[in-house]
């Protein structure tokens, strides 16, 4: 039996095409030029998508890691923005909140404006007194040294990196705290603590003005009760709903009752938030321009080459090619372009990542960024989709020039 083999006619063309280039063809550093193109296109859009999204959710995790999605406590009056009055009938606000989320999770702590002295230097922060019940283990992912394993005991606390540097403070070391238990008090209430972490958030806004204790030195100090607190946390797992949250403890009866608010960590960090969503419309902007670019450079080199083989394009015709087959000639040749410069950008893109994710070699001011080095996101979803949408907006234009390559009439191809 005699096995007949189909020639692939416009593969077979191009390839020869390929192999017999001429360098000194126009149309070779075009092309050249357009797999440039391509690379940049691609690397840059990853980068963009990447970074954009490494920077949100990185700046978004730590707001979290610090703070709970809602805070319900008694409304604030003062110039620091923090409630230090007792919450009345926290127990009765605790059922109410449980009875509509029970799988909330909640914590008490007490805040009060403290002075912190070492080696007769001094500065103004915000004791975080935390109950037994509050998970500090949270805080671990910002220590570099001694990781938090147990409770806090009443004369230990843990403080900032950025307070620790200005007041030459390391762990272990005694401290002194002073606080001021009314207005009319002309000697503050002295406490000696010690230090048992240091941690470093690089959030400024938490690392100039926080420290971190146990509530019950509070209690003792303002002479409250083991149940009193000035203020709630509440966290949940589902972000989403955070809004719907917020919406349904606002009209608990009881905390228009004892004159307590509720406030959510977007409400707060309003600011903050409203940056980090620009972030989107900033990739989409940055990939659009970068896709055009990529897709344009790889029209014009392919075009070039339509009329540079306007001449073998009418004797192929003459010789009875359909106009099918002769664009598939230069659809190959676009395929070719985009592979070569969207598998190295890939492969450089990835490269990259993982050397900053590892090494962090490009670094940001925290002051600025709220972080230290720049954050590479490798989520395969994205950079799939990037490549496919590429690929799919590359495909229909080059199919485009279908429409290039049957204008040519085979008479007039020959003489040109």
């Amino acid at each position: 039996m005699i096995k007949i083999s189909v020639l692939n006619l416009p593969l077979f063309i191009y390839n020869k095409l390929k192999s017999s280039s001429d360098k000194s063809n126009i149309s070779s550093r075009i092309i050249k030029i357009a797999i440039f193109s391509v690379f940049l296109g691609v690397f840059i859009s990853l980068c963009s998508i990447s970074i954009g999204k490494g920077l949100q959710i990185s700046i978004k995790d730590k707001l979290y890691s610090l703070n709970p999605d809602l805070v319900v406590s008694t409304y604030e009056n003062n110039l620091r923005g923090i409630a230090t009055e007792k919450i009345n009938n926290i127990d009765e606000v605790n059922f109410q909140i449980r009875d509509v989320y029970p799988d909330l999770k909640i914590e008490y702590l007490i805040e009060k404006p403290t002075l912190i002295s070492n080696n007769n230097s001094f500065e103004s922060v915000i004791f975080r007194g935390v109950s037994s019940e509050y998970d500090l283990q949270k805080l671990n992912k910002f220590i570099s040294k001694s990781k938090i394993s147990d409770k806090l005991s009443i004369d230990e606390i843990i403080i900032s990196g950025l307070i620790a540097d200005k007041l030459d403070i390391k762990e272990g070391d005694d401290i002194t705290l002073y606080f001021q238990t009314s207005n009319n008090q002309r000697i503050p209430n002295v406490r000696l603590y010690s230090v048992k972490h240091i941690f470093d958030s690089d959030f400024p806004d938490f690392d100039n003005n926080y420290l971190i204790g146990n509530a019950q030195s509070l209690q003792s100090i303002y002479k409250w009760n083991s149940n009193d607190y000035s203020t709630i946390e509440i966290s949940s797992n589902n972000k989403t709903k955070i809004f719907d949250i917020e919406s349904s403890i606002r009209e608990l009866e009881l905390l228009e009752k004892n004159n307590l608010s509720v406030k959510s960590i977007t409400s707060k960090y309003e600011n903050i938030f409203s940056w980090v969503s620009i972030f989107d419309f900033n990739i989409i902007v940055i990939t659009i321009l970068m896709v055009f670019i990529a897709i344009i450079s790889v029209i014009i080199s392919i075009f070039t080459l339509i009329f540079e083989r306007v001449k073998m394009i009418g004797i192929l015709s003459s010789l009875g090619a359909k106009e099918n087959s002769l664009s598939k000639i230069f659809i190959y040749q676009g395929i070719n372009i985009v592979l070569k410069g969207m598998i190295p950008a890939n492969i450089v893109f990835l490269i990259i990542s993982i050397i900053q994710n590892k090494f962090k070699l490009i670094k940001l001011n925290p002051n600025d960024y709220y972080i230290d080095s720049i954050p590479f996101i490798l989520d395969p979803v994205y950079i799939i989709s990037l490549n496919s949408i590429f690929i799919v907006i590359t495909s229909i234009i080059l199919s485009l020039t279908f429409v290039s390559v049957i204008k040519y009439s085979p008479i007039k191809n020959i003489n040109s």
